[in-house]
């Protein structure tokens, strides 16, 4: 079987998921894993950097992050997409705290 069709999703699926080729421009250091909460009322969670909106998260809401990109504004962390499988997403640093 594979990884197509254990996700269920065709490539061109697959392809948005993942962020496409706008994916590779994201420059991210891996960190050790760490729990962040959302400190705004709503905090967007996005494919690439300012993309398009995956999901959104309620203040108050833990997430745990394993990346920050290059310019240290934006947390990376895996998520359950829910067109299908899971990706990388990203959350703007300024509107979480450590925890």
């Amino acid at each position: 079987m594979s990884e197509f069709t254990e996700n269920k999703l065709n490539e061109e699926a697959l392809e948005e998921v993942s962020g496409g080729t706008a994916q590779a421009a994201v420059k991210v250091k891996a960190i050790t894993p760490i729990w962040v909460r959302v400190t705004s009322s709503s905090l967007n969670c996005r494919y690439t950097p300012g993309g398009k909106i995956a999901k959104v998260y309620e203040k108050g809401h833990r997430l745990k992050v394993d990346g920050i990109t290059a310019d240290g504004a934006w947390y990376r962390l895996l998520i359950y997409d829910p067109r299908g499988g899971t990706c990388y997403a990203y959350i703007a640093k300024r509107y979480t705290e450590r925890i």
